[in-house]
């Protein structure tokens, strides 16, 4: 008698765990926060850039500055960012030093970006966005490459 009470639990908890294996799997599938609107998938709250640029054309893989342009935009799309800075640094190795800063945007609410007026200059430079965080301890940094067309169009 012991035995068949045995067997019939057994053969119950099975069928039991077989209905709730069921109910499981018929659920709709859990959203995750990628698939909800407006929310990033960025929930440790460090500063990232997602995208730079600028209002220049882009020729194999430099901004190209034509004779006789005075002004550029130089903007970001960021996420979890306090302040953004805009350096220029010539090309070359080890220049980080020899930057200087050209902007400083510290209100997002229209973008991230800067519109400046470098009057006559002539480039063959890196430009590099960094974002320091709202969280106070992150930041990220993205460059691209400004060059000055001469008179001959090179």
């Amino acid at each position: 008698m012991r035995r068949n009470t045995i067997v019939i639990l057994c053969v119950l908890v099975i069928l039991i765990l077989s209905a709730c294996n069921n109910n499981v799997s018929e659920k709709e599938p859990e959203k995750s926060v990628e698939d909800l609107p407006g929310l990033s998938n960025n929930i440790d709250g460090e500063a990232r850039i997602l995208e730079v640029g600028t209002d220049l054309e882009m020729e194999n893989g430099w901004f190209i500055v034509p004779k006789g342009v005075t002004t550029m935009t130089v903007s970001a799309e960021a996420e979890n960012v306090e302040t953004v800075l805009f350096w220029i640094t010539p090309t070359g190795t080890a220049t980080w030093d020899e930057r200087k800063l050209i902007g400083i945007d510290i209100n997002g609410n229209d973008g991230w970006s800067i519109e400046w007026e470098f009057g006559d200059r002539i480039f063959h430079d890196h430009i590099t966005i960094q974002a320091l965080g709202s969280d106070s301890a992150s930041q990220a940094q993205e460059t691209f490459n400004v060059h000055s067309v001469d008179e001959n169009g090179e």
